[in-house]
């Protein structure tokens, strides 16, 4: 018997999977190495830790030995100790209960993957990039506690407030951790143009994180930014017109403005929201721009949108895709605060590019009719194989309603994702095992953001979804914040990402931008591990929840046994392992 074995990565994590055609006699689980290529040519092998033990050993919160020692009993692993930079490869080998200990089964240890490196580049002139923004964690809910402590804090939510105030110093390690390279490369793009001496076009909703302002403001007049007015609510008895007057925004845009950029206001909010996070970067002169580059993707430029929500970016470097967002921005520039028609028509078309051998749909909105939601939809619906997303707020009218009809159609194909709010209709509960537990009632295909409740085992209690968004230490309305889509991506690859909702209101009301990416396989598998990463977290902490809102918890300590394999090798479970491995 042998075991089969695959790796995907992007910038920041490598998620691993491997699978046997049937369960091992005696096998108590898998151990996992990993080898890292080190600059002076040398090769650092090892094992890597598990953080669930044998009972018999007692397990202190934070416990966690090689899993030589404590196998995983799982058939998949997000290596999250791996940076941007490093190149690695991994082997699993089962460890079978033999003579009273654990012994390696070697003729059933599996290759090692080839050699992957961690990188944001994608080929085709793409590349893409993410933070860490998970604040609902085990690891955040260690760092609260110490905080709290540390400081003489009587509560967690006194230590969540103390939390969202220091993300306003650059310097904080947590700042930097959450930011992750997706802060990285956009104040590297930005130190770039300005000692290059590029000019920085951009259209911007929320403006209002220090660090990015500062590296703006040193654009000077090479700066010209399209700035929304964020999301206005009236008042009672106020007029649109009136409420419209009003600017989440008032202070970054002063500074930008007394900095020497060029500023043009979009106050279309309350009615609609100028949403658009994207950047063009051009040579030349302001009278000649050379576009040759853009950046989008779901990041707002708030210390929030940096560290406290799942965000992404997505840079790309040629000519004829930056002159169409650049074509854009000058639209919304002589579109000052209104919807002329001749932005709604232009904006009702794919702008159709070619990048290396990919194929790229750019799409702007507000549009008419529906087309760009219909765009979405032809790829979801031409969907063979397997779709994963994350989503905001995208309602129950736009694209979540087309993957529900694709979950619910017969021999559906492998679909998972996580939604920041559920539409809170219950059409997503499906069955899924965790750690070789299953229940139709507790687990999801399409999960939300969830903590858990109580600590259990060296589990710790973690920030609550209401405590997050509702609570006294308030981190904000967003918990994953990406707009993403992944279809198909060892066979015909499609990526789809953006500012966009995939939203009614997003398609119809507001200043959004999408781009369908065609083709490029190695973009479809960095996204598709981050959104693996994502759903991983939160369908097991969405488990957790609801075990203990039962009253239970869930297993806690690994099996002395080879059952563990059963439930993981057949059904859901092991369509999920073949989509990966196969």
């Amino acid at each position: 018997m042998t075991t089969e074995i695959n790796v995907i990565a992007n910038c920041d994590d490598a998620v691993v999977f491997w699978i046997v055609d049937q369960p091992i006699a005696n096998c108590f689980g898998f151990q996992l190495e990993r080898e890292r290529s080190l600059a002076d040519g040398s090769v650092q092998r090892l094992v890597l830790d598990n953080r669930v033990g044998f009972e018999k050993d007692n397990p202190a919160p934070g416990d966690h030995k090689p899993s030589s020692q404590w196998p995983f009993q799982r058939f998949w692993w997000a290596d999250h100790s791996v940076n941007s930079g490093d190149r690695v490869r991994y082997r699993v080998t089962p460890m079978v209960f033999n003579g009273g200990h654990l012994v390696e089964k070697i003729d059933a240890r599996s290759s090692w993957t080839p050699w992957t490196e961690l990188s944001g580049d994608a080929g085709d002139h793409m590349s893409a990039f993410f933070n860490r923004g998970l604040v609902i964690s085990q690891f955040m809910a260690r760092y609260l506690e110490k905080l709290r402590v540390d400081n003489g804090l009587a509560t967690r939510e006194d230590a969540l407030k103390l939390f969202k105030k220091n993300l306003d110093d650059h310097e904080q390690p947590i700042r930097k951790f959450l930011s992750g390279a997706l802060r990285d490369r956009m104040l590297e793009l930005l130190k770039t143009a300005k000692t290059e001496k590029h000019h920085v076009y951009g259209a911007l909703y929320e403006l209002e994180d220090d660090e990015l302002l500062t590296a703006l403001e040193g654009l000077k007049s090479r700066g010209h930014i399209v700035l929304a007015n964020g999301s206005i609510t009236p008042k009672k008895g106020e007029s649109t017109a009136e409420a419209r007057k009003r600017d989440q925004n008032k202070a970054g845009r002063k500074r930008l403005r007394d900095a020497g950029l060029e500023v043009i206001n979009r106050f279309i909010s309350p009615g609609a929201l100028g949403h658009n996070k994207f950047l063009v970067l051009a040579k030349g002169t302001a009278a000649a721009p050379k576009p040759f580059a853009a950046w989008t993707g779901s990041t707002n430029w708030t210390k929030t949108g940096l560290c406290t929500q799942i965000n992404n970016g997505l840079l790309v470097e040629h000519t004829a895709a930056a002159k169409e967002y650049f074509a854009q921005w000058q639209r919304l520039k002589a579109a000052k605060s209104e919807f002329p028609a001749a932005l709604v028509t232009a904006n009702s078309k794919a702008k159709k590019v070619t990048v290396g051998n990919s194929k790229m749909d750019i799409w702007f909105t507000r549009a008419t009719q529906k087309v760009d939601l219909a765009a979405i939809d032809d790829v979801i619906n031409g969907a063979k194989e397997g779709v994963l997303f994350l989503m905001f707020q995208p309602g129950s009218a736009g694209t979540l309603g087309t993957i529900r009809k694709k979950l619910k159609s017969p021999g559906k194909m492998y679909i998972k994702g996580v939604v920041s709010t559920l539409p809170g209709d219950g059409e997503d509960e499906a069955t899924v095992s965790v750690h070789g537990e299953t229940s139709s009632s507790v687990s999801f295909d399409v999960v939300q953001p969830e903590g858990i409740l109580r600590p259990f085992s060296s589990w710790a209690a973690t920030v609550t979804r209401n405590e997050f968004l509702f609570g006294a230490g308030k981190i904000g309305f967003a918990i994953v914040h990406s707009k993403l889509i992944v279809v198909d991506p060892f066979t015909k690859p499609v990526v789809i990402t953006g500012s966009h909702n995939f939203s009614t209101a997003a398609s119809g009301k507001n200043d959004e931008n999408f781009v369908i990416v065609r083709g490029n396989t190695a973009l479809a598998c960095e996204y598709g591990a981050h959104i693996l990463s994502v759903y991983q977290h939160y369908r097991w902490m969405t488990f957790v929840n609801a075990k203990q809102k039962q009253g239970q918890n869930p297993k806690a300590f690994l099996d002395e046994d080879d059952k563990w394999q059963a439930g993981q090798l057949k059904g859901a479970s092991r369509k999920e392992l073949d989509f990966w491995v196969r």
